[in-house]
C-alpha cells in the first residue's frame, strides 16, 4: 500500500508546513498503534498520538512512518504549547524530541526525514531557546538533561545528552546517559555504542562494564557479556546477580554443546564462586572427562577442594598436575598455601622458594614466605633472608621498610635509619616509615633530624593520628634542645625556634622583625608574617623590600587590592626594581581579572549598569582590551543605548580584528537607530569575512536584500 511519510515545520511563532515525502511499501501491514496514533494526529490528540507512536516503534524502531508520525506529532504539540497556552519550556522539550527521534534515534539505514527538514527543527530550536533565555551553556545541558530524564522525557534528555557527549568533563556522563536512554527507548543496538564510549572515558567503571554485560546479553552477544560480566565480578556489589547471569549464558552454552569441555569448566568456576561445591566438582569432571589434557581443569578441581579446607586431596591433585608442569607458578603457589595451612612450614618454605627462584618479583610469595621464615629461622637468618630480597628489588619499597623494621628491632639503628631513608625516597606515602625513622633519630639523639622527619610527614599527613602522636613526643625533646642562635635554627628548617629566639630581642629591631616575618612565610602562616613585615617596615621606612615582600603575600592570598597598595609603595621607594615592577604587572592584570569576572556575572544577572561600571574600571588601565570592548557593547545593548554600543563594537574590532561577530552586532544597532545604509555596510562586512554558515550569516543576508 502507498504511506505518506509528511514532516510540518514552525517559526517561533509557529505556522504549520508540510514536507510531504512517499514510501511505497506493498507488502506493508500496518501497525494498529501507528494507525490509532494516526487518528489522534487527525483530532489534534498530541500527547495520545505521540504515545501510541511510541508503541509503534517499540514493536518496530525501523517503521519509518512511525518515525514520522512520531516526530510529526511532538512539533504539533510544540506548536500548542508555544502558542495557546504559551509553555514555551514544553515547546522547548517537544522540538528536542523531535529532533532526538529524527536525527538520532532512526536506524541508520533508515531515512524517513530529510536533513534539510531536521535543520530546520535546529533553526525553531535555537531561536527558542535563545528568545526564552534558556541556560545552554554545558553546566545548563546537563541539568537540563537531568531534569527532563526525572521527568521520563527521555528523548529531549538525549538531545541534551548528544551535546555533552563530546566534552571532557560531560563525557562519562553523557555517554552513561546515552546507552541508558537507548535501553531504555528499546535500541540496546546503540546502548552498545554509548557504554563503550563511556568506558574509552574510564576504563574501570565497574558499573559500566555491568550495563554492557547486560545489554550485550540482551542482544545475544553471550561472548562478549561474558568478558563484561568476567570484569564487573571482581569489584562489583551485584556479584549474586553477576554469577546468575554467568550461570545462564554458560549453562546455555552446555546445552548447546554438551561436549564442550570449556563450557562446562566455565560453568564450574560458577558453580565455585556460588559455593555449589558439588555442582562445581560435577562440571569439572564432565570437562575433564570431555578433555583429559586441559591443565587449567585440574587446577579448578586442585582449588576447590582447597576452598573446601580439603588440603591433601588439593595436594594430591596439585602433585599430579606439578608432575607434567613442574614449573607452573600458580599451582607451585597454591601447593605452598596448602603446606601452610597443614603447619608442614618446611616443606611451605621450600616450595615459597622455588617459586621465588622462577618469578623473583613475586612480592605476594615474598610476603608469605617471609611469614613463614619468621617462625622458622634465627634473627640474624631473617635479616640476611630481606637483605637479599633489597639487592633482588632494589626499587621496591616495602621490601626496604621490612629489612629497616627488622635492623630496628635488632638493635642497629644506624642501619635501620639508612634504610628508613631508602624508603621514603622510594615511596613518600609510607607513614610508618617517617614515625620509626624519627624514632631512630630519637634513639640516636638526634632531635634535628628527628623533628626535621617527623614535621615533614605532619605537613604530608596531618590528619594521620599515628604521626601526629609521634610529632608530639619529638617535638618536646625537640624543643627543649637548647639551640645556639636564632638564625641558625632557621637555617635548619626549625623556624618556631627561630621565632622563639628573634622575640628574646628587646628592644625589638627591624632585623629581628623581619627574621620573625620570614620564619612565618617559611611556615606557611601568611598572616603572621605580614603582620611582622608590617612591624619591620614602621621601624625601617625606607627599606623597599619589605613592602614588596607584603605585596607578594597579599597576591598569593589573593587580595589584590591590598597587594596592588604596597606594590605601589615599593615602586614609590625604588622606581627602578625589575621584580617590583614585575609584580605590579601581574597584581594589576589580576584585579583586572576579577573586576573582568564580576562584570560578566552581573551582566548575566541582567545588572547592565553595574556590568558597565565595572568593564569600564577594566579599560581604564587595559584600553587596548577588544573583548572587554564588547562585553561592554552588550551591556549598551542591552540598556538600548545602541550609539554607545556601536563605538564599543568598534574599539572591539580595532583591537581585536578576528572578533567580526562585532560587525554584525553594529548592522543589528544601526538597523535599530534605522541607519540601513550603514547597517547594510556592516551586514557585507560580516558575510564577506564569515566563511561558516550560520543563522547570523542567514539572517545579515536577508536584511541585505530587504534595504533598499
Amino acid at each position: 500500500m502507498k504511506k505518506i511519510i509528511w514532516l510540518i515545520a514552525f517559526s517561533l511563532i509557529i505556522n504549520t508546513a508540510v514536507h510531504a515525502q512517499t514510501v511505497y511499501d506493498d507488502n506493508y501491514e500496518e501497525n494498529p498503534n501507528y494507525v490509532q496514533g494516526l487518528k489522534y494526529l487527525e483530532t489534534s490528540q498530541y500527547t495520545s498520538a505521540i504515545n501510541e507512536f511510541k508503541k509503534a516503534i517499540r514493536v518496530n524502531p525501523k517503521d519509518a512512518s512511525a518515525l514520522v508520525g512520531l516526530s510529526n506529532a511532538y512539533n504539533l504539540r510544540a506548536e500548542y504549547y508555544n502558542n495557546t497556552v504559551k509553555a514555551v519550556n514544553n515547546a522547548i522539550s517537544d522540538i528536542k524530541s523531535a529532533i532526538f527521534y529524527s536525527k538520532y534515534y532512526k536506524p541508520d539505514d533508515i531515512n524517513a526525514i530529510s536533513p534539510q527538514s531536521v535543520a530546520q527543527m535546529e533553526k525553531i530550536l535555537n531561536t527558542m531557546e535563545s528568545s526564552s533565555k534558556a541556560d545552554i551553556s554545558l553546566s545548563g545541558r546537563a541539568k537540563t538533561a537531568k531534569a527532563s530524564r526525572t521527568k521520563g522525557e527521555f528523548a529531549a534528555a538525549g538531545y541534551d545528552y548528544y551535546k555533552l557527549a563530546d566534552d571532557i568533563k560531560y563525557k562519562s556522563e553523557a555517554n552513561i546517559a546515552l546507552g541508558d536512554i537507548y535501553k531504555i527507548l528499546n535500541r540496546p543496538d546503540k546502548s552498545v555504542q554509548f557504554y563503550r564510549n563511556a568506558l574509552a572515558v574510564d576504563t574501570s567503571n565497574t558499573d559500566v562494564h555491568l550495563k554492557l554485560a547486560r545489554t550485550y546479553e540482551e542482544l545475544n552477544d553471550y561472548n562478549s557479556a561474558l568478558k563484561e560480566y568476567s570484569y564487573a565480578l571482581s569489584s562489583s556489589s551485584e556479584k549474586e546477580d553477576i554469577l546468575y547471569s554467568l550461570e545462564k549464558i554458560w549453562q546455555k552454552k552446555v546445552d548447546e554443546a554438551p561436549k564442550d569441555a570449556e563450557a562446562h569448566a566455565n560453568l564450574g568456576v560458577v558453580y565455585q564462586k556460588e559455593k555449589r561445591y558439588a555442582e562445581a566438582m560435577a562440571e569439572y569432571q564432565k570437562a575433564e572427562a570431555i578433555n583429559p589434557s586441559n591443565i587449567n581443569t585440574k587446577i579448578n578441581i586442585g582449588t576447590l577442594y582447597q576452598e573446601q579446607k580439603k588440603y591433601d586431596m588439593a595436594l594430591n591433585t596439585y602433585n599430579s598436575i606439578l608432575k607434567m608442569q613442574p614449573q607452573n607458578i600458580n599451582v607451585l603457589t597454591y601447593k605452598a598455601e596448602c603446606l601452610k595451612e597443614l603447619k608442614r612450614n618446611e616443606e611451605a618454605v621450600s616450595v615459597y622458594k622455588t617459586v621465588l627462584s622462577l618469578e623473583p618479583k613475586n612480592t605476594a610469595v615474598k610476603a608469605e614466605l617471609f611469614e613463614l621464615l619468621k617462625n622458622t629461622m634465627p634473627a640474624e637468618e631473617v635479616l640476611a633472608f630481606l637483605y637479599k630480597n633489597v639487592q633482588n628489588s632494589p626499587m621496591n619499597a616495602d621490601a626496604y621498610y621490612e629489612f629497616a623494621y627488622e635492623l630496628h628491632k635488632s638493635g642497629k639503628i644506624d642501619d635501620a635509619i639508612t634504610y628508613y631513608n631508602q624508603t621514603i625516597k622510594l615511596d613518600d606515602t609510607k607513614t610508618d616509615a617517617y614515625i620509626n625513622l624519627s624514632q631512630a633519630y630519637r634513639q640516636k639523639k638526634n632531635y634535628n633530624q628527628a623533628y626535621s622527619t617527623i614535621k615533614g610527614a605532619m605537613d604530608k599527613f596531618p590528619e594521620n593520628a599515628l604521626v601526629k602522636k609521634q610529632y608530639d613526643i619529638v617535638a618536646k625533646d625537640y624543643e627543649a634542645n637548647n639551640y645556639n642562635t636564632a638564625s641558625n635554627s632557621f637555617q635548619s628548617g626549625d623556624y618556631k625556634t627561630a621565632i622563639a629566639e628573634y622575640m628574646k630581642i628587646n628592644p625589638p629591631t627591624a632585623e629581628s622583625l623581619l627574621g620573625i616575618a620570614a620564619s612565618y612565610q617559611s611556615m606557611a602562616d601568611n598572616t603572621n608574617a605580614i603582620t611582622y613585615y608590617k612591624k619591620a617596615m614602621e621601624l625601617d621606612k625606607n627599606n623597599a623590600e619589605i613592602p614588596y615582600y607584603i605585596a607578594s603575600l597579599y597576591s598569593a592570598q589573593e587580595d589584590f587590592e591590598n597587594a596592588n597598595q604596597y606594590i605601589t609603595a615599593a615602586l614609590t621607594k625604588n622606581p627602578s626594581s625589575t621584580q617590583a615592577k614585575e609584580l605590579a604587572k601581574y597584581i594589576n592584570s589580576k584585579r583586572n581579572e576579577v573586576i573582568l569576572n564580576e562584570g560578566v556575572k552581573l551582566y548575566e544577572a541582567n545588572k547592565f549598569n553595574e556590568a558597565i561600571s565595572a568593564f569600564g574600571t577594566v579599560l581604564k588601565s587595559e584600553t587596548d582590551n577588544g573583548s572587554v570592548y564588547y562585553y561592554r557593547a552588550l551591556c549598551y545593548d542591552a540598556v538600548k543605548d545602541y550609539k554607545k554600543a556601536i563605538d564599543d563594537y568598534k574599539s572591539a574590532i580595532k583591537y581585536s580584528p578576528d572578533m567580526t561577530i562585532a560587525y554584525y552586532s553594529i548592522a543589528v544597532d544601526y538597523d535599530a537607530l534605522e541607519n540601513y545604509g550603514s547597517a547594510k555596510e556592516n551586514y557585507k562586512k560580516y558575510i564577506n569575512l564569515t566563511k561558516e554558515d550560520n543563522d547570523y550569516k542567514t539572517y545579515a543576508q536577508t536584511r541585505i536584500n530587504e534595504i533598499k
